[in-house]
């Protein structure tokens, strides 16, 4: 007969092997995707013409216009794919223009005035405005991806009248080590440039060169994380840890929160900042705008909400105005591996697999107070004034548009006016503008 000692290892062992076999089989789930791929929805779209490797995509909703973040050396420079050949990286990047109020018209190539350094974008965000009015200027955030050089933040300013960029500073911190996509706050903008200060994601815990990139990416460890910058104190710290390549970022539905798509988790989480401890968030510095003494808070960053789309999101939008919430999936993860792997060899090459897109949109439905796992209600009518409240409402992701990657593919990021969205893909030439009206 065994014994107790031998009986409770074999407990233990047996349960530490669930615990690791069903995270993996979660996760490779997750990368295969689905095993068929419907097509529909792409009647909605067009394609605009213009750039080509476009990593991300932003709307000023003032104005009506979309800017695209592309790059020619995008495919030498896939940090979210893991494929980087700085030897390749020899065209610069730009900021597109297009115009929403005249659909379907080809997106503009902008110069950045006062600019001479190597500029390779990747995640781009609007300063927050009023919430009317048409902005005489827009301050502009760009994630500029440097070869072989921690990722920097460019400041630049847009002039809608004469539509130009005129470049106002650089923003550099170690802890922006694989900065990927950015967020502007409107909490504590500089008094002087009005640069506003944002959240930024690193999409993986370790830089390409660093040899623990491989085991991260091997295991796919949850090593990511999010990063602060304050403008009026000019520091950034990491205030959220642990996740798993986030590659979608943009302000919440709630004053100070963030909307963050975690691709290899499946997930899209909302983050509310709390001040919890005033003794370890607020900190007293030197302003670099006024040179006066002043405190401020770092941002306690709490998951208010998990939502397990059990989809590979890479792009991710919130319209507070429409409460609007979209995201863009990778349909298959490994193929659009394989594909950008193909393409670091050869940009221009024809890849043997195909890279899809599916955009989804969240609806709000009313779920049950307390349930773990909640379904929605849709015959529900929260009435306000029961005591205590029974329901709440809750965002649910559904389909609207799908394609095996035929007519359009390679999903990097999604912006959202409203019914108006615009899709970039990291390896097609121009993006989408769709209509879900």
């Amino acid at each position: 007969m065994p014994s107790t000692t031998l009986i409770a290892l074999s407990t233990i062992a047996a349960l530490v092997s669930v615990a690791v076999y069903l995270p993996m089989q979660r996760t490779t789930k997750l990368f295969e995707g689905a095993t068929s791929i419907q097509n529909f929805g792409m009647e909605k779209c067009q394609r605009i013409s213009g750039p080509s490797f476009c990593d991300d995509v932003r709307i000023q909703r003032n104005l009506n216009i979309g800017l695209a973040a592309c790059d020619e050396s995008l495919p030498y420079r896939n940090f979210a794919a893991s494929v980087f050949d700085e030897s390749k990286m020899k065209e610069n990047g730009a900021l597109w223009l297009y115009d929403l109020n005249k659909p379907g018209s080809p997106a503009e190539k902008l110069t950045i005035k006062n600019f001479d350094g190597p500029f390779h974008p990747s995640g781009v965000t609007f300063a927050p405005t009023s919430a009317d009015g048409t902005p005489a200027r827009v301050v502009v955030l760009v994630v500029n991806h440097v070869p072989l050089e921690t990722p920097r933040v460019e400041v630049l300013y847009y002039y809608p009248a004469r539509k130009s960029l005129v470049y106002k500073k650089t923003i550099s911190s170690t802890n922006f080590f694989a900065a990927n996509k950015i967020s502007a706050s409107p909490v504590d903008t500089h008094q002087q440039d009005d640069t506003p200060s944002f959240f930024v994601t690193n999409d993986h815990g370790y830089n390409i060169t660093d040899w623990k990139r491989e085991y991260e990416e091997k295991y796919n460890l949850p090593a990511s994380s999010m990063v602060y910058y304050n403008a009026r104190a000019d520091m950034a710290q990491e205030v959220s840890w642990r996740l798993q390549m986030p590659t979608g970022l943009v302000a919440g539905d709630k004053e100070n929160s963030i909307w963050v798509a975690q691709a290899k988790a499946g997930t899209v989480d909302h983050y509310q900042a709390h001040m919890l401890s005033a003794e370890h968030q607020e900190q007293k510095v030197l302003s670099v705008d006024t040179h006066e003494p002043i405190t401020i808070g770092w941002p306690g960053m709490m998951n208010e909400e998990v939502m397990n789309t059990k989809l590979f999101n890479v792009g991710i939008d919130y319209d507070p105005k429409a409460n609007t919430l979209v995201t863009v999936s990778h349909t298959r993860w490994n193929d659009y591996v394989q594909h950008a792997k193909e393409r670091l060899e050869d940009k221009d090459t024809t890849p043997s697999t195909k890279a899809g897109f599916l955009v989804s949109k969240a609806f709000q439905y009313p779920v049950r107070v307390g349930e773990t796992r909640p379904k929605p209600q849709k015959h529900i009518v929260i009435d306000p004034e029961q005591r205590p409240r029974r329901y709440r409402l809750q965002y649910f992701f559904e389909p609207v548009i799908s394609n095996d990657g035929s007519d359009f593919g390679t999903p990097s990021a999604i912006a959202a006016s409203g019914d108006r969205i615009l899709i970039t893909g990291a390896y097609e030439k121009g993006f989408l503008d769709c209509n879900l009206a």
